[in-house]
Formats: C-alpha cells, structure tokens, sequence
C-alpha cells in the first residue's frame, strides 16, 4: 500500500475510527495481571478510577470528537502513591488529537496536497498548531534516524517508511508524549 493508501482507506479497515481502536483496546486491559511502570512490580496494579476525555478523529472528511473513557490504575507496591493513567501508543498523553490525526494531517502536508491555510480549515486546527507539529515531527525525525540519514530521508519517506515498520509502536510511545 502506498502512503496515500494508508492515509486514506486503512482507517475504514479499523471501523473509522481511533475511539473503536481504543474501545477494543480498553477490553482487553486487565491491571491486576500488568506491572507498575515506577516500581516494576508486578500484580500490584488496581483499579484507581475512571475520567472522560475528549479525542478527536478525521472521519468521512472532517473532524469529529469523541468521549473515550480513561482508567486510571493504581499501585500498591508504590504505596499508593502512584497512579497511571492506562492508554495504548496512538492517544496522545493531555491532547485531544489522537497519533492517527496528527499523522494524517502531517501526511497530507508532507504530499502537499493543501496549502497550509486549507489543510488548517480541514482539519479545523491553526496554523500554530501545524507548525508545532511539524517543527516536533523534524526533531523527533532526527532523533529516531540519526543526524547523518535524516538529511538523506525526506519527512514523506520517513512516514511511509513509519507507517509500514513494526517499530511504529516504539516510535509512537516516544513520539506522542509531545504533541499536547
């Protein structure tokens, strides 16, 4: 599939949305059966409590915002005094974009599909927004690829290259914590 191809019709192939992802994600989370992130112990986690968040999603050629419910566990080997919001790699740590969005929205950039004023009205975001997003994605480039190779990979190759690898999940957790 080319980029274009996944930009496009691979978010139909998982119900139109990150919300479903999330949702079938959430089902199979069982915390008392994970290991704390702090203290890396084991079978210590438990429910904590659960908040509502907002996610926004490109469906059907707009955006569209959901409410996706968070589970907040907690760690009795930490005391207590740790709790961890549980989230899997493409919902961003305290944003409302979701690492699908952003990609998308980077992609069609990268392809110059728009000019920068009708991809911002597109995907209802400011020019701020997109610049910050773009500025992330060229240090976070770097990083992953290395000084040397990232001035030989254009961004467009560096994301086909992204959405096909199966280091994408590692890139996403260290990626996304930026995009607030």
């Amino acid at each position: 599939l080319s980029l274009l191809s996944y930009l496009f019709v691979l978010p139909y192939a998982f119900e139109n949305s990150s919300k479903s992802l999330f949702d079938r994600f959430m089902k199979l989370v069982r915390p008392e059966l994970e290991t704390c992130p702090v203290c890396n112990a084991k079978r210590s986690l438990s429910v904590h409590c659960y908040y509502g968040r907002k996610l926004t999603d490109f469906i059907g050629g707009r955006p569209v915002v959901h409410e996706i419910t968070i589970l907040r566990v907690c760690c009795s080997s930490c005391g207590g005094r740790h709790t961890h919001a549980v989230l899997p790699d493409f919902i961003i740590p305290y944003s409302c974009y979701s690492l699908f969005f952003i990609l998308r929205v980077l992609g069609e950039y990268f392809l110059h599909l728009y000019t920068v004023e009708e991809l911002c009205a597109r995907f209802s975001i400011t020019e701020k927004k997109l610049y910050k997003w773009i500025h992330l994605w060229e240090l976070h480039k770097k990083e992953w690829l290395g000084v040397l190779e990232d001035t030989e990979v254009s961004s467009l190759s560096f994301l086909k290259m992204l959405v096909f690898q199966k280091e994408y999940s590692v890139f996403a957790s260290a990626f996304g914590g930026y995009f607030t």
